[in-house]
């Protein structure tokens, strides 16, 4: 259901979303070793239509040695490319397809093969002792940027804080990546304004570098 990697595939981040794709064939995770062994979990392209995270991570990878760059990656990190098929034609998911950000463990919606590939994507990060984790997202309105969290504890509440002092807690609707994974580590989400906005992708980009620095 989906494929999993150790390294970066050479020129994967010159793509953008809509020709992953042709490269990928589908769903990826795609492990980077650093120097903290205990990954950072981060989700693109949930919604294939919603590119940011993507754009963020092509950015932020590339100061990096798995990108092309330099510096060696101050913590491990996996990285799941989400929902492939969409992004290639501009949706938020495909006619017959389940909305990817619903079908995280603790959905209320039936069953599907989706439903399963993201438990196999948790059992696979809890066995990997998962630091924190971020899911990306553009949103559609003109909003400030902020940050969701699923529990109010103060490790999740810090992580939020980080990229944003707009947090907002939901409860609802079940079956989102961060709720699942704020079961083993702190967790959120961030919405990062309306695709396009350059201003969204360098926050982060920015963002995610400061939490591969987390200690």
């Amino acid at each position: 259901m989906y494929a999993e990697l150790y390294e970066l595939p050479a020129r994967l981040l010159d793509l953008p979303a809509d020709k992953l794709h042709a490269f990928l064939g589908g769903p990826t995770l795609i492990h980077l070793q650093g120097r903290r062994e205990a990954p950072l979990f981060v989700s693109v392209l949930m919604h294939g239509n919603e590119d940011v995270g993507w754009e963020a991570v092509r950015h932020m990878l590339k100061k990096y040695l798995p990108g092309g760059g330099d510096q060696e990656l101050p913590r491990s990190l996996s990285l799941f490319i989400g929902n492939t098929s969409a992004a290639e034609v501009n949706m938020r998911r495909l006619a017959g397809q389940p909305d990817y950000n619903r079908v995280w463990p603790g959905s209320e919606l039936p069953p599907t093969a989706e439903h399963a590939m993201m438990e196999s994507i948790v059992d696979t990060m809890a066995h990997k002792g998962v630091f924190a984790s971020v899911d990306v997202h553009n949103n559609t309105g003109i909003n400030p940027h902020y940050a969701c969290v699923n529990v109010v504890r103060t490790e999740s509440l810090h992580l939020a804080a980080m990229f944003s002092r707009t947090v907002v807690y939901f409860t609802r609707p079940k079956g989102v990546q961060s709720m699942a994974m704020t079961e083993l580590c702190p967790a959120v989400t961030l919405e990062c304004g309306k695709v396009g906005q350059l201003h969204g992708v360098e926050h982060a980009s920015e963002y995610l570098h400061a939490c591969l620095h987390l200690a």
